[in-house]
């Protein structure tokens, strides 16, 4: 089955164990994920079943909303509690020191890729060196910051704040850069993903939830696909594309656009704009929820 589900993670498990319970509990074998979530944190995460999983990437590419708890004056390895303490400071700081923070965070253009993550250094994930006791350069990522806001003033070196970032902003990087901010060190506490793109985590269900139904928890593919136009197919068009044969575009768009295309209120792909003409770039088979 086709499908994309909207799971509130709980914390204590990784992204991945979101998935080896979505098997157990859904009986599918290929599920995947956007956009992963440390153990530690919480909230949205968008889940594939079947061929869904080839078009995660669209999701994967949407903003990312979260609200974080960032704990002054301790740092750890990780920038998360799952690490060890490696820096401690005795801030001391007052509520005008956070007036400059929003104007600055909104500034940022890029963050340092912190050692404990999942890219690729040389062919080798970071955070294998880092358990390696290797500490190599960290690359530079470019970033967006859409939104930001504080939550709560300081009380007990501890502040919340609320973000919206682009594609592949570490929120852990972001709170040791406001913690630098004011002159100290930092680490996030607690993180939720509030929201992916306009899916908002009120829409998600917990693992608990879906049992016995788990089917509850499917989102329409259209709600997934936002950054893409729509077309919807006629019988012809649709039995074209289904061979993988391109067919002649009554609408105006640019070469290289994706399209997400529908027949009879199912997806049934993604096409490729080519000189007037639609080319099937990703054809779907099989059940396929809406």
């Amino acid at each position: 089955m086709n499908s994309f589900l909207l799971i509130n993670k709980p914390a204590g498990i990784s992204s991945f164990g979101v998935i080896r319970e979505l098997r157990k509990l859904t009986g599918i074998r290929k599920i995947g994920h956007a956009g992963t979530l440390d153990p530690f944190a919480t909230g949205l995460l968008i889940c594939a079943t079947g061929q869904y999983t080839r078009l995660l990437k669209y999701a994967e590419a949407q903003s990312k909303s979260y609200e974080a708890t960032l704990l002054l004056g301790k740092k750890t390895s990780t920038g998360d509690p799952e690490g060890e303490i490696i820096q401690e400071d005795q801030p001391d700081l007052k509520p005008e020191d956070l007036l400059q923070i929003k104007a600055k965070v909104l500034a940022l253009t890029e963050l340092q890729v912190p050692l404990y993550s999942a890219i690729k250094l040389q062919g080798k994930r970071a955070y294998q060196y880092a358990r390696e006791g290797q500490t190599p350069e960290m690359p530079l990522r470019k970033v967006e910051i859409y939104e930001f806001e504080l939550l709560d003033t300081l009380q007990e070196n501890t502040l919340r704040y609320r973000v919206t970032v682009s594609k592949g902003t570490y929120i852990r990087a972001l709170s040791e850069y406001i913690a630098g901010l004011l002159g100290t060190v930092g680490m996030t506490t607690a993180l939720q993903r509030t929201a992916i793109g306009k899916l908002d985590v009120s829409r998600s269900w917990s693992l608990s939830e879906l049992e016995p139904d788990w089917q509850k928890a499917i989102c329409p593919a259209g709600d997934i696909l936002t950054s893409l136009p729509t077309i919807n197919l006629s019988e012809d068009q649709a039995q074209h594309f289904l061979h993988g044969r391109k067919f002649s575009l009554a609408y105006d768009f640019a070469d290289g656009s994706e399209l997400a295309l529908y027949y009879e209120e199912k997806l049934w792909g993604i096409g490729t704009c080519d000189t007037g003409f639609i080319v099937p770039s990703l054809v779907l088979s099989g059940d396929i929820s809406k």
